[in-house]
């Protein structure tokens, strides 16, 4: 089975919701995102990333949501003229609210499968957690690339492809849940991380199958079988908006699909980084 074609409508309306529901969720998760952001596109630590940001002039976070990712990318470089960009007017005001200290960011509403209304190019593009949610990720890329400097560094995510089982089970939710309500679909996650907290307060640890080790048996499950993600040093609403985003717009993509997607939209790009784990792959490429 495969996931019905995603329609921006959903993910507009899903999103408005979540942002509605957990409008601290950037706050709250800031650290731990903002390591693996780091981790994933090979910078390491932020000492690393100033150096990689000092010369980027015009830098844009597509898809930014809450923009944290925009709030690190300002405070490392303070001169750096910083373009966050989201559909949702809930996102924007509560973003704009949190980072009114930041004079060197910009909040402007756009549809980043669209074209860009700003009359402007930048030298640095990030489109973090943002592709797999669109209808189409390769048009969404070169969208994004035609906005993009020469000698430009452009970073995208997509999540990625789980199991056969996993991803049938996974597609079956989405697909149901396509046509229902956000409410609908936030008190089904809300369900979903109460049994994933079920299971982690178990104390089930080292569970081995198949020659790997996993910590636990819910994370054993939320690997192997269907979205269970549950973190107990996270608030139980975070959690639980976690699963909520997984189910709401979300086809998982490998490292043969992307380069695809680049091969058929883009043209003089070089692929600086390639990183996977077992979440997500991660990409940079350069406009050459």
């Amino acid at each position: 089975m495969k996931i019905k074609k995603i329609q921006n409508k959903n993910t507009f309306r899903f999103f408005n919701y979540k942002w509605k529901k957990v409008p601290t969720w950037a706050k709250d998760t800031d650290k731990r995102y903002v390591e693996w952001y780091l981790k994933r596109y090979g910078y390491k630590n932020k000492k690393n990333f100033t150096k990689f940001l000092k010369n980027k002039k015009n830098i844009l976070e597509a898809g930014c949501g809450l923009a944290r990712d925009s709030r690190l990318f300002a405070s490392l470089n303070k001169r750096a003229n910083v373009y966050a960009c989201d559909q949702s007017l809930v996102a924007l005001k509560h973003a704009k609210k949190d980072l009114k200290k930041f004079k060197n960011i910009r909040f402007f509403r756009q549809d980043i499968t669209k074209k860009f209304k700003i009359k402007r190019n930048f030298d640095f593009i990030s489109a973090d957690q943002v592709l797999h949610h669109t209808p189409d990720p390769g048009k969404t890329l070169k969208n994004l690339f035609s906005i993009l400097n020469k000698n430009g560094y452009l970073n995208f995510f997509v999540c990625k492809k789980k199991n056969v089982h996993r991803d049938f089970i996974d597609d079956h939710i989405m697909n149901y849940f396509s046509n229902k309500s956000a409410k609908q679909l936030w008190d089904f996650a809300e369900d979903v991380t109460k049994f994933a907290k079920s299971l982690h307060d178990l104390g089930i640890k080292d569970v081995k199958f198949k020659g790997k080790k996993y910590k636990n048996l819910q994370l054993f499950t939320h690997y192997n079988s269907f979205r269970l993600w549950y973190d107990p040093k996270l608030k139980f609403d975070l959690c639980v908006s976690s699963n909520y985003d997984w189910f709401s717009n979300n086809p998982r993509y490998d490292l043969i699909d992307l380069k695809k997607y680049l091969r058929k939209n883009l043209k003089k790009y070089k692929i600086v980084r390639k990183y996977e784990d077992d979440a997500s792959v991660s990409m940079i490429i350069k406009k050459v």
